[in-house]
C-alpha cells in the first residue's frame, strides 16, 4: 500500500478543500491517506465521503499545537475518533487560542496602521499566521509569504504574539484517549541541535508516543536515515508524511515519497485497517 499520513486542507492551512486533496492523492497512486489539519477535525467527514467514492482508504487524523520547553512543535493523531469528547474539547481549547492570538495580530496590524485584517477573523476553518500572511500579500504589504513573516509577523515584529498550545505530554494524552496514535510531526523542522532534538524525541516516547515521522518532504537520505536511528533508539515506529498543503511546481504533493528505510517499523503494522481506522 501507499501511505500519505500528513496532509492539510482548507478547514486549516491548506489551500484545497477535503474532496480536491482526497482527489488529487488518489489520482497520485495514494492508497491510504491520513488527512490531519491543524487542531480541527471539521474536514473529515467530507474527506472521507470522497475517499470512499474514489476506493482509497482515509485515516481520520489531525494535527495537534503543542508547546515542549517554549518551543511549538506539532503532534499529528493518527486513527482518533473525531467525536471523542476528550479530543473535541482539547481542540477547541486550541482553536480559541488560534482566535485570540489572530484578533490581537489584527489589532496589531490595525494600529500599526496596515490597515483592517478583521475579515481574516470569519473564515471557515481555523485562523493561522498563513492566512494573515495571505491578509499581508493581497494589500500589498509584503511581496510573498517569506517577506510577510519576516517582516510582520515573526518575533520582535509588530505582528508576534504567542500562543498558548497544550503541552507535549497532554496532546499525546489527548490522541491516545480518542484512540490514536501520536506521530511527533517533521522533527527536523524545529532547527534543534541533536542533543536538543533527542530530548524531544525522548520526552515524547516517555510520553506515550507512538512514531517519529521520518519520511516527509525534503528530506535527504543522509537526514531520513538520522530519523530512522533516532525512531529506533527510543522505541518508536516510523511514519510518513507529505505534510502537503498546495499544489507547488517545486514540492512534491500528495504522495510522491521515497519508502521508509527498510529497518524502520512502520506506524501501520498494528492498524486493523479495514475495521477501525477508517471512516
Amino acid at each position: 500500500m501507499y501511505y500519505d499520513l500528513h496532509t492539510h486542507t482548507d478547514w486549516s492551512d491548506g489551500t484545497l478543500d477535503p474532496a480536491a486533496l482526497v482527489a488529487l492523492a488518489a489520482a497520485a497512486g495514494v492508497r491510504v491517506l491520513a488527512v490531519t489539519d491543524h487542531d480541527t477535525v471539521a474536514g473529515l467527514e467530507e474527506a472521507g465521503q470522497a475517499a470512499r467514492r474514489l476506493g482509497i482508504d482515509l485515516v481520520p487524523g489531525v494535527e495537534i499545537s503543542a508547546t515542549w520547553q517554549g518551543l511549538t512543535v506539532h503532534v499529528v493523531g493518527l486513527g482518533i475518533d473525531p467525536a471523542h469528547s476528550g479530543l473535541v474539547a482539547g481542540l477547541a481549547e486550541l482553536q480559541e487560542a488560534r482566535l485570540v492570538r489572530a484578533r490581537r495580530i489584527v489589532a496589531a496590524f490595525k494600529g500599526a496602521g496596515l490597515g483592517d485584517a478583521t475579515a481574516v477573523l470569519e473564515r471557515a476553518g481555523i485562523v493561522s499566521r498563513v492566512h494573515l500572511a495571505d491578509w499581508l500579500v493581497a494589500t500589498g504589504h509584503a511581496r510573498d509569504h517569506a517577506a510577510a513573516f519576516r517582516r510582520f509577523l515573526a518575533r520582535g515584529s509588530v505582528g508576534y504574539t504567542a500562543a498558548q498550545w497544550l503541552a507535549l505530554e497532554d496532546a499525546v494524552a489527548v490522541i491516545g484517549a480518542a484512540g490514536g496514535r501520536a506521530v511527533l510531526a517533521h522533527p527536523t523542522r524545529y532547527r534543534l541541535s541533536g542533543g536538543r532534538l533527542k530530548q524531544l524525541v525522548d520526552r515524547f516516547a516517555e510520553s506515550g508516543g507512538a512514531a517519529l515521522e521520518v519520511v516527509t518532504a525534503g528530506l535527504d537520505v543522509g537526514e531520513t536515515g538520522r530519523l530512522a536511528r533516532l525512531a529506533a533508539r527510543y522505541g518508536l515506529q516510523a511514519s510518513v508524511g507529505s505534510d502537503f498543503h498546495k499544489p507547488l511546481p517545486w514540492r512534491l504533493g500528495p504522495g510522491g515519497l521515497p519508502d521508509l528505510p527498510a529497518d524502520c517499523t512502520p506506524v501501520w503494522t498494528q492498524w486493523p485497517i479495514r475495521s477501525t481506522v477508517l471512516m
